[in-house]
């Protein structure tokens, strides 16, 4: 073998491969055209059908009354579509109705109507039967050429194109493939560092948990601890009276006295005094079970009034309101409460005397109002005093239980935060304004019932 066998060999293998690699070109796209010229054909034939069928349903009623004018204007109509050169409409016997020609066209009228779809070199034709009701009344019969060569070739040349293009867009692709699998890697290793940090924020979000949910179990503890020492306390005093009254009718009994219903009557009365902090603890746990009834706020006020006015005395001057003629859903006896708590509260913010201000009025809440309520039809109950007042401070605490601003011993705390219990008990709201020095104001809004309302609660 000499030392050009070798290049001769490769440049004659190099060459067949592509002799063949265009033979294969070759070969495909003339599958590929034969296949793109029978697919044409048969859309071709798809497209005549739909106008056959079209035309057919038209000229139905021109068939049926033997209307050869109105079946000739319909066949005049198919001139508006350029790809349609003869047209034409039979009658049930086969006798021609009406039909068109486009000028210049090489395509003849048949001698005998097709089955259906017929081609013919560069012809295409369709028929079409005419039913109406199950009976045939004619045919209809389209004909028109096929696409010229010159389109064709065109279409093929698009083809190629298309070809190159898509070889173009594979190398495109495989370039952006390369980058796209680069920037994978990096967001595969972003997504590792991102897992990370949100494991550690969520170790470090379990941990606060975990501490809040101790501050709130220290927080609760200590509301425990304020509640049971309170109570405690109360209790206590309540227990020595009992006990110290039962001591002292022990001792007078066993001296042969029997004058001992005083001691009897302040043992009923630390019990009674138990009892009420008891209810009071109840109705600030909201456990307390209640009674309501309907009730007009204005009429429950004027009632109360003898007691509130013996119970603030006489250097409170009581001026009233009661503009209200709605009703509410409530317990009388703890509304009462309630009116004589607070009456008793505003006293005590005005020791050298004053004025208490209660009214009543109905009110309309509309959405996003002031006041944190749903919107709707609400009574107000307000008491104005023009007492010390409260510090902003001691006004965020007004509500909390055993918080009170009085002496040792003349005041229990539960005033304020057992009415609060209750009003929201009763589906109301409790809102306190106050500022040092220029009195408290207090409303309560209940919801308004109507009286299909009460008549459906009674």
């Amino acid at each position: 073998m000499t030392r050009w066998s070798v290049p001769v060999a490769h440049r004659a293998v190099i060459p067949a491969i592509a002799l063949a690699a265009a033979a294969l070109v070759s070969v495909a796209g003339v599958f590929g055209s034969l296949y793109e010229d029978q697919l044409y054909r048969t859309q071709k034939i798809d497209e005549l059908g739909t106008q056959a069928k079209i035309l057919a349903a038209s000229v139905t009623a021109a068939l049926t009354f033997n209307d050869g004018r109105t079946a000739q204007q319909y066949t005049n109509a198919m001139a508006e579509n350029p790809q349609l050169d003869i047209a034409a409409i039979y009658d049930g016997q086969g006798r021609v109705v009406a039909r068109y020609a486009r000028p210049g066209t090489d395509f003849a009228f048949p001698a005998h109507l097709p089955a259906a779809a017929a081609t013919e070199g560069n012809h295409v034709s369709v028929t079409v039967p005419v039913v109406e009701g199950g009976q045939r009344l004619g045919s209809v019969f389209l004909g028109g050429e096929m696409d010229s060569l010159q389109r064709r070739l065109l279409k093929y040349g698009v083809i190629a194109l298309i070809a190159a293009m898509a070889a173009l867009l594979l190398t495109v692709l495989g370039a952006s493939q390369h980058a796209l699998s680069t920037a994978n890697r990096a967001l595969e290793a972003q997504a590792r560092d991102l897992a990370d940090a949100n494991r550690t924020l969520q170790e470090e979000m379990r941990v606060r948990a975990a501490a809040e949910e101790a501050l709130r179990q220290s927080q609760k503890m200590e509301a425990v601890g304020q509640l049971s020492g309170g109570i405690a306390h109360d209790f206590n005093n309540f227990l020595m009276i009992i006990k110290g009254n039962l001591h002292l009718m022990k001792r007078r009994l066993a001296q042969g006295q029997t004058d001992v219903a005083r001691y009897l009557d302040s043992a009923v009365e630390g019990v009674d005094r138990a009892v009420s902090v008891t209810q009071r603890v109840l109705a600030f746990s909201r456990r307390q079970p209640l009674t309501p009834e309907p009730n007009n706020l204005s009429t429950l006020v004027e009632e109360a009034l003898p007691l509130i006015r013996q119970s603030v005395g006489a250097q409170v001057e009581i001026e009233t309101h009661l503009d209200s003629d709605w009703w509410v859903y409530c317990d009388t006896n703890q509304m009462e409460n309630v009116l004589l708590n607070l009456s008793i509260n505003a006293r005590d913010a005005m020791p050298n005397g004053g004025k208490l201000v209660i009214s009543t009025s109905n009110r309309s809440i509309a959405a996003g109002g002031p006041l944190d309520v749903l919107p709707g039809e609400y009574v107000q109950l307000c008491l104005k005093d023009t007492g010390t007042g409260m510090s902003e401070e001691v006004r965020g605490k007004a509500l909390d239980p055993f918080f009170t601003t009085k002496p040792h011993g003349k005041g229990t705390g539960l005033g304020l935060s057992t009415t609060f219990g209750y009003i929201r008990q009763s589906g109301g709201i409790l809102d306190i304004e106050s500022r040092l020095g220029a009195g408290t104001t207090i409303r309560i809004l209940l919801p308004r019932r109507t009286v299909d309302s009460l008549a459906r609660r009674a």
